[in-house]
């Protein structure tokens, strides 16, 4: 009896061993972690503007490369143009539900300020409007100088000394592009005459195509012979005049040479699709910098098309100069204005 106690004893501290050492072994059959929850990223566009406007497309492309590359969980929301108790609302459903919100537009600028601080755990990105706001990361681009480029190409490129811009609102924002158009063209042709056009005073003239065309037409009839347009989805119209009468077109935000070839002289281009990415790129990283940025000819932000639609068009001559006034710009030895006076002469 006394011996089978003994090993009845050894049998249940072997066994024991064998468990301690069992559970010892247990980490080596690894069990993946939960992966955590994508990042929550909502998109709200001044207006239905995707597809009609190269500026709400270039933002689309970029969110939507982002929810490809990066695992974002994406919600794209239309906002409304004309209301902005409206889109108040819609901006404010949208922080609810959303670790970052981004926007774009002058128009969009007034409605963050008000919903952002109401939110301060969320995220906001707007781009193109300055807004001073602990958790609104404001970006913009130095459209002044990426309009400068174009201005020379056109100020080199017409054969009338007549050249026109069309922009979509009579606001700051636009008139950035005028100062550095006007300026670039007069760099190079200063006996140029600038014909400068507004379809409308607010946002409204983003989205009357049937009027820019109206304007574009007239300003090609007077002997204009290029125009530089930057009004959203506007620049259809003046797309439509620049086919019918086989004139010089200049496209903007993204690039628009292939929609015209041999008519759209060159495109004036946004890195929006990068840019977009990379705040939302930094999010992830937890290294999400509130605060106003500009981007400009120097870091890539802005620059000008060129490529097989338009190349042709464009003499050796013509972009040695533009790349010449370039690195004068990247220099410091050429500021470009960035404001026009009003009222115009």
């Amino acid at each position: 009896m006394k011996r089978f106690n003994i090993l009845h004893k050894y049998f249940f501290l072997l066994f024991g061993l064998l468990l301690i050492f069992g559970c010892e072994r247990i980490p080596d059959v690894t069990h993946p972690e939960p992966s955590s929850a994508p990042l929550r990223v909502t998109m709200i566009y001044p207006s239905d503007c995707v597809g009609s406007a190269a500026y709400c497309t270039a933002f689309h492309i970029g969110v939507r490369m982002a929810e490809e590359e990066l695992g974002i969980a994406l919600t794209e929301v239309n906002g409304m143009e004309n209301d902005p108790v409206a889109t108040e609302m819609l901006l404010r459903d949208a922080s609810q539900n959303s670790d970052i919100v981004l926007t774009a537009g002058y128009q969009m600028g007034d409605v963050l300020a008000r919903v952002a601080p109401e939110f301060p755990d969320v995220k906001f990105a707007i781009f193109d409007v300055v807004l001073d706001i602990p958790n609104v990361a404001s970006v913009n681009y130095k459209s002044n100088e990426g309009s400068f480029l174009v201005g020379a190409i056109a100020g080199l490129k017409s054969e009338s000394n007549k050249i026109g811009y069309i922009g979509g609102a009579d606001v700051p924002l636009l008139h950035e592009f005028e100062a550095g158009y006007i300026a670039g063209v007069h760099a190079v042709n200063p006996d140029a005459d600038v014909t400068v056009e507004y379809i409308s005073e607010d946002a409204t003239g983003f989205g009357q195509p049937e009027k820019a065309k109206e304007l574009a037409l007239a300003q090609y009839a007077n002997g204009i012979d290029v125009i530089y347009v930057a009004a959203g989805g506007s620049g259809q119209g003046v797309l439509e005049a620049a086919q019918e009468q086989q004139k010089f077109i200049i496209w903007v935000d993204d690039n628009g040479n292939h929609l015209a070839p041999g008519l759209v002289l060159t495109s004036m281009t946004k890195e929006i699709p990068a840019s977009v990415q990379q705040i939302i790129q930094e999010t992830i990283e937890n290294n999400f910098m509130a605060g106003i940025r500009y981007f400009g000819i120097a870091d890539g932000g802005v620059s000008y098309a060129v490529d097989e639609h338009n190349q042709p068009l464009l003499s050796d001559d013509i972009i040695a100069t533009v790349e010449s006034l370039k690195a004068k710009i990247v220099a410091g030895e050429i500021v470009v204005p960035n404001t026009v006076s009003l009222p115009r002469e």
